[in-house]
């Protein structure tokens, strides 16, 4: 929702969509034995990572800042900063409970195919060809499932790695809730524009303005403790597992 309304904006740019093509050219995990997302500094120097400025290059002509929402990138923090290094960051955070029922609902779906893997994996109630979403460092421990501590590790992996580096990072970090943001994204996207140095214009306001009636890419309309009525069983029982992420980004449970 945030990245459509950002890219209203005439002062940014954009590779198109989530451009994983760009990150993983060099760096597929096929590439790398199968094992993470994760990318550190290190990652960043070679031919890689000049490929990955040189299509940053081409976009922008130098001339604006490209804007890219691409979630396995909470493990390649080092990395992108090593590439970018006066890079700004939006970090979303979101209940934990929420994010996790959102995933299990869209392992379920046939849709956001991410990796095919070497092997079928065997967990309950998905495609076993198919991994989705951020494949963290340690996932083959969990290729039996169930697929709600799956779902629970990618969201706990990815606020966990991106977390420390992006207090790190700085003032070039702006952390942004996502029930504020769904709750009032005219005011959210106003100061999100003002972080990230750029006017807050007629069309980006105009997005924020219909994005809760126009949800944009996915499965159910945005909704807080959605987990509830929707996966209650699975959530509860990964809680625990989820609980010192949840109270470090200071969510009650």
């Amino acid at each position: 929702m945030l990245y459509a309304i950002l890219r209203r904006s005439s002062e940014l740019t954009h590779w198109p969509g989530e451009a994983h093509e760009v990150w993983e050219a060099d760096f597929h995990p096929a590439l790398r034995g199968w094992d993470s997302n994760a990318l550190g500094a290190s990652d960043a120097q070679g031919a890689g990572g000049d490929r990955i400025k040189r299509s940053f290059l081409l976009v922008t002509g130098g001339r604006k800042r490209l804007i890219d929402k691409t979630p396995r990138n909470a493990l390649r923090v080092p990395f992108i900063d090593t590439l970018f290094p006066d890079a700004r960051y939006v970090f979303l955070i979101r209940d934990g409970r929420d994010n996790i029922n959102s995933l299990i609902n869209a392992w379920r779906t046939p849709r956001y195919r991410t990796y095919r893997l070497p092997e079928p994996h065997r967990i309950p109630g998905a495609d076993p060809e198919w991994w989705k979403f951020t494949l963290y460092p340690g996932w083959r421990q969990d290729v039996d499932g169930p697929l709600e501590v799956v779902c629970a590790r990618q969201w706990q992996t990815s606020y966990d790695a991106a977390g420390p580096e992006l207090d790190a990072v700085g003032d070039r970090t702006l952390q942004v809730r996502y029930e504020t943001f769904v709750e009032d994204p005219v005011g959210s996207t106003r100061a999100i524009c003002a972080f990230l140095g750029v006017s807050f214009d007629e069309a980006v306001a105009q997005k924020a303005t219909d994005a809760i009636s126009k949800p944009v890419n996915v499965v159910t309309p945005p909704e807080r403790g959605k987990w509830k009525r929707e996966n209650p069983v699975e959530i509860e029982r990964v809680v625990p597992l989820i609980a010192p992420t949840m109270e470090r980004l200071g969510y009650e449970i």
